[in-house]
């Protein structure tokens, strides 16, 4: 070991016994507290293992060739390449020496592992990522004890937008004065960063040129589109202004995989609607995108103004679906004479649908909010008389939450005390699961009104808005936006926010990006927007195979089908179960 590598290590057992580093380079230092307070293990590193990758991303393809030709002049020069996506998982591995393969083995970094800061402490790959820039980790310097034989040299690779792709790291024994693996880190990763540059612009400017032939022979409103671009004409620009274009394009590239179809329909945020006629576009056999005329559809006779006569949205709430606005606007058109059983999925929104409605009318009087589940600790008696206590002054809104898990016995009485409040000026709501109880107090003005609200999966126009509310004030990347509306969410909306808190939690700066997403909501995701029929057929397709534990031949038997007939429809819908 040299001197500046005891020099280096000292530092760090110094660090580690509580001292603050004096000497290290800045990024290190602020490197390793991170690592502190984030209680990365030190000498157990275990990374993350996710497999669940593109094999033939983008960046992948744009790397591979690249890091075939380097590693081949270069020889066995003892150094490898670990190109990773942005949330720091490893998706290629390039060496021409056994032994420092080897070596990468026994501490994980092959593909599939995530090398994050937040996971394995300062290294290359993670506090590059970290940092946004190219950053150099040599030996003792690294956080975990297990990469002190290793220098890493971490390079961002972005796109020509200037959007994180991932990260080249160059790895080689630990040697501080070793000037070379610098270099050659960044000049491979701008050799990758060019490929990855032509790859895009190439289809970018095909889409604009397109779009300037268009501009000459088209007469009606239009624009071109891909999955990352959208260019239109200015009418058409008026008609889609705030629309999403993960959205449309969704709804395009349905339009065009569905032969027997030449039209479809879009509901604008301001609630018109939209025709779109589409024609795939492509440069050289491949598909690069789509040009599309669109026009407004003409309102029904007798409507005004620019939506189409669609309920008001509750305060607090968001979705402009329909069925949604009807089923929001009806419990509270209903809740001034009825006691209101809100029913529905786990997760669809009960319980935040029934405080709307308080907001609704002014808030006036307070607000109760109870559940019916935490009457198996209290007790039904202490439970009845804590809601009785609630229930005095000012009438306002009281809320009962899973009236559907209790006892028949129980539920009378609820029911009773519900309608004798109700009559004194409480807006009452319970909400219950699609199996709704019987509520009733035995008179027919006693009588509970039902509304049941659509899962998320029936009203998938509304993802774009409500994950952008939830991620407020972060901005989704349009190919979240567009993964999010390929996915079943048997979650419901709770499921939904879930998951974009989860990829806040990980995201750098202030746009969230797929890498972000958790890895088994990005394998869940279908390959393309499913219409509702195709996604009840797969519903029971998930059924059958639940039902047979998994033996294909035995599901296809109870469907009804061919073994064929459903490994084919698994492969439509992206889902590879094996």
């Amino acid at each position: 070991m040299t001197i500046l590598q005891h020099a280096v290590a000292h530092e760090r057992e110094a660090f580690l016994d509580g001292l603050a580093p004096c000497t290290m380079r800045p990024e290190i230092a602020v490197s390793w507290r991170r690592c502190s307070y984030l209680d990365v293990p030190v000498d157990a590193m275990m990374p993350r293992y996710a497999p669940d990758f593109d094999h033939e991303a983008p960046l992948v393809r744009a790397a591979r060739p690249v890091l075939d030709h380097v590693n081949e002049r270069l020889g066995d020069l003892g150094i490898s390449f670990l190109l990773t996506d942005a949330s720091a998982r490893i998706l290629d591995r390039t060496s021409s020496n056994a032994h420092l393969l080897g070596r990468l083995d026994a501490v994980s970094a092959a593909e599939g592992f995530v090398f994050a800061e937040g996971e394995v402490g300062t290294n290359g790959v993670g506090t590059a990522l970290e940092l946004g820039r190219t950053v150099r980790v040599d030996g003792h310097e690294h956080y975990a004890g297990d990469l002190h034989e290793f220098t890493c040299v971490g390079v961002p690779i972005r796109s020509a937008d200037r959007r994180l792709h991932g990260l080249l790291d160059v790895t080689c024994a630990a040697d501080h004065d070793n000037s070379l693996v610098v270099y050659i880190a960044e000049q491979t990763a701008q050799q990758i960063e060019q490929r990855l540059w032509a790859q895009q612009s190439g289809a970018e400017r095909a889409l604009l040129d397109r779009f300037v032939a268009a501009s000459r022979r088209v007469r009606h409103d239009f624009f071109v589109i891909s999955e990352r671009l959208l260019i239109s004409s200015p009418r058409a620009a008026q008609l889609l202004d705030g629309t999403e274009q993960a959205l449309v394009w969704e709804q395009v590239t349905r339009l065009l995989r569905t032969p027997d179809v030449s039209e479809a329909e879009l509901e604008l945020p301001d609630g018109r609607m939209v025709v779109m006629h589409g024609e795939s576009m492509r440069d050289g056999g491949d598909e690069i995108g789509a040009i599309v005329e669109i026009r407004e559809a003409p309102r029904p006779e007798g409507s005004t103004g620019g939506g189409r006569g669609r309920p008001a949205t509750l305060p607090g709430l968001v979705g402009a679906d329909p069925a949604w606005l009807r089923a929001c606007q009806a419990i509270a058109v209903r809740a001034r004479d009825r006691v209101v059983v809100v029913s529905g999925e786990p997760g669809v929104g009960k319980t935040a649908v029934a405080e709307a409605v308080h907001r609704h009318f002014d808030g006036g009087g307070s607000l109760v909010v109870k559940d019916a589940e935490s009457m198996t600790v209290d007790g039904p008696s202490a439970w009845m008389a804590s809601l009785r206590s609630d229930l005095v002054g000012v009438p306002g809104t009281i809320v009962v939450r899973h009236v559907d898990g209790l006892s028949p016995a129980a539920l009378r009485t609820l029911t009773s005390l519900l309608h004798g409040v109700h009559a004194q000026g409480w807006r009452c709501l319970v909400t219950a699961g699609t199996q709704t109880p019987p509520m009733t107090a035995g008179h027919d003005d006693q009588r509970c009104a039902v509304v049941a609200l659509p899962p998320l999966r029936n009203r998938t126009n509304d993802i774009p808005a409500l994950a952008r509310s939830f991620a407020a004030p972060a901005r989704l990347a349009p190919e979240v936006v567009s993964l999010l509306i390929r996915t079943p969410w048997p979650g419901n909306t709770r499921a939904l926010r879930h998951a974009v808190d989860q990829a806040q939690t990980v995201a750098r700066g202030s746009e969230v990006h797929v890498g972000d997403l958790p890895d088994d909501l990005r394998a869940r995701a279908y390959r393309r927007r499913m219409s509702r029929f195709e996604r009840a057929e797969l519903t029971a397709i998930m059924d059958a195979l639940s039902e047979a534990a998994g033996n294909k031949k035995a599901a296809a038997s109870l469907l009804g089908i061919s073994r064929s007939t459903l490994y084919r429809k698994l492969e439509a819908a992206g889902l590879n179960l094996t």
